[in-house]
């Protein structure tokens, strides 16, 4: 296993929630003991298993965008996909300047072509280069990123139903109507600019429905 950085988001299909972007390193040492975890989880409980196990042995770096935030950017003009790409580099500055030695290799989920996700870019100081863009067959340092930032989103999406005495549901389907319909009747309109992405249709569906 050469040294690799891999990076991973998510929470931009889900109506309700922020957004989680981790950069994780991972290396020779590490090859032993992530051999014996299963890594390709599916369900909450083994996400959230796995997820204590993982920030407590590798190097990351978490970048939550968190609903206000993300409204104001899509208020101001930016794409989803030019706050993904801002994020994914930050985040591997933050994890390549907390490595001593050079990187082989650095992958991302190919969430956008590359000469988009450059030109995205093109206005930053650092900018992370000869990044690989995987669909499929991704590293183990991308699995373990993939891990670490649903476990993030599980953790901030349990505190907002908790806060919000309601079980949100992921997605943007009908069911996400449904519960922003009754956010909307018990708060305020207002709430789902604090806990939703506006510029999915769900918001304006909620608001037509109300």
């Amino acid at each position: 296993m050469e040294n690799h950085v891999g990076c991973y988001e998510t929470g931009s299909l889900d109506f309700f929630g922020p957004l989680c972007v981790v950069a994780c390193y991972v290396d020779q040492k590490d090859e032993f003991w992530l051999n014996k975890l299963n890594l390709e989880v599916t369900s909450n409980e083994e996400i959230i298993q796995l997820g204590k196990v993982l920030k407590e042995k590798l190097t990351y770096s978490l970048l939550l965008l968190d609903n206000s935030h993300y409204n104001q950017y899509v208020s101001e003009g930016q794409k989803l996909s030019c706050m993904k790409a801002n994020l994914y580099n930050q985040a591997m500055i933050n994890v390549i300047q907390r490595i001593s030695h050079p990187i082989s290799i650095k992958t991302i989920d190919a969430f956008l072509a590359p000469k988009k996700y450059y030109r995205y870019l093109k206005h930053k100081t650092i900018v992370v280069r000869h990044l690989e863009f995987k669909k499929e067959d991704i590293s183990p340092a991308m699995m373990c990123a993939k891990i670490l930032s649903q476990y993030a989103y599980l953790q901030y999406y349990q505190n907002m139903c908790d806060s919000l005495e309601i079980t949100l549901p992921r997605g943007f389907n009908i069911l996400a109507n449904d519960a922003g319909y009754l956010l909307v009747k018990k708060y305020g309109q207002d709430i789902l600019e604090k806990v939703s992405k506006t510029n999915f249709p769900n918001y304006k569906q909620i608001l037509e429905r109300v």
